[in-house]
């Protein structure tokens, strides 16, 4: 009896274990699950023109991440650099995820990507605004599917009201060794002016610094476009 009852415990436990996945976005949208207590996200992403996007994200508390990001465009090359006002990220763990069901996390992201519109004020690929996000290790393992709901109410020009405002987004990762790709969608049904895809690949250098090579915007309409963008990112993971 003794032995059924030590075999019901071990089983339930691996029901209900957690997934882990060191990477707490996959390149635009966030994934669920938060860092851990005094764990800490540092992201250097050049794109175009010189530009440099720094992101920093810190586990507060368990479950509950406060961040920030800074923009410099051109800070890289001949022309004058010019800053942006720092943008606030946040994220909360609802549920961390087990064998069964996804992991849960809601938040709010200001930062906004591509280049920056001086004349609306806004970036080419606007901020998410508040999400909800939902991932979940699928199939084989490091495998993980991404998917969520996002409000902005300033990122369509044409469609300001709640719930013409809702946008979808959805990805996945994969990282069976050192090496790992991943592929993204934004704007999900809002049209080729504002939808995105992109893809990429992942090294892992040593332990808590990878390196990420993106290719941004690669589809439009039915056809793969000629500009992809190029982007290169360094991730550094580590704990106070």
């Amino acid at each position: 009896m003794k032995n059924y009852i030590f075999v019901l415990i071990i089983f339930s436990a691996s029901l209900f274990s957690q997934n882990t996945d060191t990477q707490e976005r996959i390149n635009f949208i966030p994934k669920a699950g938060g860092l851990n207590y005094g764990e800490y996200n540092v992201n250097f992403r050049i794109y175009q023109n010189g530009g440099m996007l720094t992101r920093m994200v810190f586990g507060v508390l368990q479950g509950i991440d406060i961040g920030f990001s800074w923009d410099i465009y051109s800070l890289i090359g001949t022309e004058t650099a010019h800053a942006r006002d720092p943008n606030l990220y946040l994220k909360f763990d609802i549920f961390r995820g087990n064998q069964l069901l996804p992991a849960i996390s809601a938040g709010y992201d200001n930062q906004g990507y591509g280049l920056w519109n001086d004349e609306k004020e806004k970036y080419e690929i606007p901020a998410l605004g508040f999400f909800a996000t939902f991932s979940k290790e699928l199939f084989i393992p490091k495998f993980y599917v991404t998917a969520g709901l996002n409000y902005n109410k300033d990122a369509f020009e044409k469609n300001k009201d709640f719930p013409e405002s809702l946008a979808c987004f959805a990805g996945f990762n994969i990282k069976p060794s050192r090496l790992g790709i991943f592929a993204e969608a934004l704007n999900i049904g809002k049209g080729w002016d504002y939808s995105q895809i992109n893809a990429g690949i992942v090294f892992e250098f040593t332990e808590g610094l990878n390196f990420m090579l993106a290719f941004e915007n690669v589809s439009e309409a039915d056809k793969i476009r000629k500009d992809v963008e190029r982007t290169f990112e360094i991730l550094y993971k580590g704990a106070f």
